[in-house]
């Protein structure tokens, strides 16, 4: 079945163009001569290795990456819906999904979002994603972004959809929860469900401590140095007898040191760009520490807090974790260890009501869904594994 939904522009003051903004619906993505394209070579990236699983990567050219994914399910049941986005760039946009799987109203409803889109141009996925997600403002990514053909297998099994855009790398599979993003292909691909499980609750305690060790140990050093042990407080007074600096400026120079680093290791060249990193890093720590200007306790902080953050697997989740950083840090400064406490109350009540396509965005944490937990937040045996609830897939009563 063939529609085409049109939008004028127009090009003179008598004249007005059609252009068309999807051009199909509920077409089968297995193509024989789909399947049959030439595959560039793959260049693998350093982003989100794994030791196992497929090594192949999305490249840049819509058809490449359909073709991927269509090796992967070759079946009747993956359709897709096409469009054009952008009134200038007339952009391809591939919606994706498996008909037997996915919930119909949230692939209608990111048809419609996609229809919606009114920009002159499309350079990226990037520019899909901020149009359609729930939430501008919010500073978690409701949208996860994928270049692993893989994963967005595995999510298009789930019920979720995949939505391709030319001359980009990166898949945006949605909807996507908090536990999607903390989640990695490698959990799948470990043969003891046990060690998988350790692994990911590793990660969500680290991303406690990423969040909150800073802002904590502003308030507990500085405001509330009685709730903590006094061989501990002791020891941390010894240690800033000739420190001239606050410890809430100490520990807002290192995370902004920290970030510098950052910056500089992504804009130079990888090998060079770490090594100059590393040692400007060491070099640092080590004059701030022999000068007086900074505590050892502050540099043990922040080094802890960073490696926390680079254990989260989502790059996008990553930046989110260093604004809230600073956020609670900054709201522990203010008001102490009640700071602290309404800073994670605030991020507390905005992931519950966070909502992506519909779906709450702690799912299936809250609302409460066990059966989901074995996808999530624990990784059961392949016999125990149930059918994931949270996008709501129909499965074989369609």
């Amino acid at each position: 079945m063939m529609r085409v939904f049109r939008k004028r522009r127009r090009t003179s003051p008598h004249k007005e163009e059609e252009i068309p903004t999807q051009v199909s619906e509920n077409i089968p993505c297995v193509d024989q001569k789909m399947i049959q394209l030439p595959l560039s070579e793959v260049v693998p990236r350093d982003m989100q290795q794994s030791l196992r699983g497929s090594k192949k990567r999305f490249s840049e050219e819509i058809d490449y990456n359909l073709s991927l994914l269509t090796k992967l399910l070759p079946t009747k049941n993956l359709l897709c819906e096409r469009f054009l986005v952008g009134d200038i760039s007339q952009t391809r946009v591939i919606l994706t999904y498996l008909n037997h799987r996915a919930n119909p109203g949230i692939v209608q409803e990111v048809g419609e979002r996609i229809k919606g889109i009114k920009t002159d141009i499309v350079l990226d996925s990037i520019y899909i994603e901020r149009n359609i997600e729930d939430s501008h403002l919010s500073p978690f990514p409701q949208i996860e972004a994928t270049q692993e053909p893989d994963v967005a297998e595995s999510a298009l099994l789930q019920g979720r959809v995949a939505i391709f855009v030319d001359s980009s790398p990166d898949v945006l599979l949605a909807p996507a929860t908090f536990f999607d993003l903390m989640d990695t292909k490698d959990d799948v691909y470990m043969r003891w469900f046990i060690a998988a499980s350790f692994f990911r609750i590793a990660r969500y305690v680290m991303f406690f401590i990423a969040t909150s060790l800073p802002a904590l140990f502003i308030a507990l050093s500085s405001y509330n140095p009685e709730m903590l042990p006094t061989k501990f407080l002791l020891l941390l007074l010894a240690s800033r007898e000739e420190t001239p600096l606050p410890i809430y400026i100490e520990a807002f120079i290192m995370m902004g040191v920290i970030e510098a680093i950052r910056m500089m290791m992504i804009r130079m060249p990888s090998q060079v760009g770490t090594v100059i990193a590393l040692l400007s890093g060491i070099t640092l720590v080590i004059a701030g520490l022999s000068a007086g200007f900074i505590g050892p306790g502050v540099v043990i902080m922040a080094t802890l807090a960073m490696i926390a953050s680079f254990g989260l697997p989502n790059f996008d989740l990553r930046i989110s974790v260093r604004m809230i950083q600073f956020f609670t840090m900054l709201m522990t400064t203010v008001l102490g260890i009640f700071g602290f406490a309404v800073a994670f109350f605030m991020i507390t009540v905005h992931l519950a009501t966070l909502k992506s396509f519909g779906i709450p965005y702690t799912a299936p944490l809250a609302p409460l869904e066990p059966s989901g937990w074995g996808h999530t937040i624990l990784r059961k045996t392949t016999e125990q594994m149930p059918q994931d609830e949270t996008y709501q897939p129909l499965g074989e009563q369609r």
